[in-house]
């Protein structure tokens, strides 16, 4: 593995740690936010260990991050086996072994049997998302007669601070963005589940049952706002990641994109077959892959590296956890050719809970072990009005800006309604019909036009195309296009229609086509009632 090529804030890491060894830390952490390359830093360990010929283990706690890990190793030329269930790369004579938490708990106190008994045991143990404490993790950490490096982006549990002794903090994420490392996320506040009277449990989140039923009920919104925003921001559909509340909200999610034609599937912990799940996994990392999205509760958002993820969903409420919000936000963040931003859309109104905290931590990263109670606190619900101050009431996305830096639309100032938030004096916008949700839409002549002319391309007769035109104009203006020419002039001109405007006529078509479908239903189920 060539040194000389990491980072210059993964060198920084790297010899942090070895300083930390040298000064008599046996147990220490360290923290890079998703995407800065935690995992390349621990190669460089795994590397020189293997060069001493000295036994480390990298402990992993989901069966797709111990794929990933080993196909890292051998990318940097570094000989190693698996330990994971009846995994096919069993090698106990390597001194470099990706063992699975899970595997290693089981086996862990009991006698070996005759084929273990080759396996030595470790004098480095590195534990990837460290901040899952364990009794594993915590039997490494007081274990003297071995060397524990733990890695995370959020190492916010307090009793952290008990088993490690050192931590190690290269770069914020916000750095990181800056050097193009990492790329800036779009927040978009859509339409949120009603968590208002789901019960908690003792350690402060929602209870399943409760957040499954309220979840359920906006599935159809959930695959709506994807349509849309992935139309919008890209034209066509994007290799997206989202997370369910379960795995039957994951079901029912997969269930409506497919009914609109997208290739969703599931991963959840109720997969029996390793085999499918590494299938759907090795799918989904091809460039051309035929699955657009991945869906699970939890399973994907700890280190699940797939960078041309364009588009994350949000769909599971959190009241607490500071790190499941990070974590699963920073799935989309990692840089790929073309991919110059990506999406995050908020139907779990965690945004709005954990914003302040998110941008504390992007901007200064954590430093000291619990000394700050990130996931026990409780987030305090955000009013309405505090909501709206905090996002553009046009397209949903989340600034306290003026003018939004993602439509353009400008907030309308109205003193009346000066709304006061702590640290903050900001007006709601007063909201009016005859807003443009998207810089595209400024030119109403020029969108009238492509209109005109794709709807006669779409129908193939004048009477029709031109009911169908003042049909989609209302629905995007909320008014007909007065002081416009008139349907014929605009429908004989040589125009190409623009990918928005077909776009947003198509997912208008759909939702129409939706409303009707539904109001079917309902009819049917009130004339069973009869």
């Amino acid at each position: 593995m060539d040194f000389e090529k990491l980072r210059d804030y993964q060198k920084r890491s790297f010899d942090s740690l070895r300083d930390g060894i040298r000064g008599g830390y046996h147990s220490q952490v360290l923290v890079l936010p998703t995407g800065g390359g935690k995992t390349v830093v621990a190669c460089c360990l795994l590397a020189e260990a293997h060069k001493r010929g000295t036994s480390a283990h990298f402990l992993c706690d989901r069966i797709a991050l111990v794929d990933q890990t080993s196909k890292m190793l051998d990318f940097y030329g570094i000989p190693h086996g698996v330990i994971q269930g009846d995994h096919q790369r069993v090698r106990p004579w390597e001194n470099i072994q990706v063992v699975s938490t899970q595997t290693a708990t089981r086996r862990k106190g009991r006698p070996r049997k005759q084929s273990e008994m080759e396996y030595r045991e470790p004098k480095l143990v590195i534990i990837d998302e460290c901040h899952t404490f364990s009794t594993l993790a915590r039997d490494y950490c007081a274990n003297p007669d071995i060397y524990v490096i733990g890695l995370t982006a959020t190492p916010f549990p307090e009793r952290m601070g008990d088993s490690y002794t050192n931590i190690v903090n290269a770069i914020t994420t916000d750095a990181l963005i800056e050097l193009g490392w990492l790329v800036p996320v779009k927040y978009y506040a859509a339409t949120e589940v009603n968590m208002t009277g789901v019960k908690t449990k003792r350690d402060g989140e929602w209870e399943d049952k409760g957040m499954e039923r309220e979840s359920l009920k906006i599935v159809g919104d959930v695959v709506e706002e994807w349509m849309h925003q992935t139309r919008t921001h890209f034209g066509k559909a994007e290799k997206s990641l989202g997370f369910s509340v379960s795995v039957a909200h994951g079901a029912e999610l997969c269930a409506g994109f497919h009914d609109m034609g997208f290739n969703f599937q599931q991963i959840s912990y109720k997969d029996r077959d390793d085999k499918r799940r590494r299938m759907l996994i090795e799918e989904f990392r091809k460039p051309d892959s035929e699955i657009v999205g991945l869906i699970s509760c939890e399973a994907l958002a700890k280190g699940f590296d797939v960078p041309d993820i364009k588009i994350g969903i949000g769909a599971r409420p959190y009241r607490t956890s500071l790190s499941g919000v990070i974590q699963s936000a920073g799935r989309v963040m990692r840089p790929f050719p073309g991919k110059d931003y990506a999406l995050w859309l908020d139907h779990a109104g965690n945004i709005h809970r954990f914003h302040e905290d998110m941008q504390e931590v992007y901007a200064n990263g954590v430093h000291k072990l619990g000394a700050k109670s990130y996931d026990t606190v409780v987030r305090k619900e955000k009013t309405k009005e505090e909501k709206e101050v905090s996002q553009c009431f046009s397209c949903g996305f989340v600034t306290m800006a003026p003018i939004c830096p993602s439509c353009g639309h400008v907030r309308p100032v109205k003193k009346s309604h000066v709304i006061n938030v702590p640290g903050v004096s900001e007006e709601v916008a007063v909201h009016s019909s005859q807003h443009t949700k998207h810089p595209w839409m400024q030119d109403r002549r020029k969108v009238w036009g492509e209109i005109c002319v794709h709807a006669y391309n779409l129908k193939g007769d004048h009477k029709i195309a031109e009911n169908f035109s003042l049909s989609h104009y209302k629905q995007m203006y909320k008014e007909w296009p007065k002081n416009l020419p008139p349907y014929r002039v605009m429908a004989t001109q040589d125009i190409v229609p623009s990918p928005e405007v077909r776009g947003m006529i198509t997912y208008n078509m759909i939702r129409w086509h939706k409303k009707k479908k539904r109001e079917k239903e309902q009819s049917e189920r009130q004339g069973r009632l009869i």
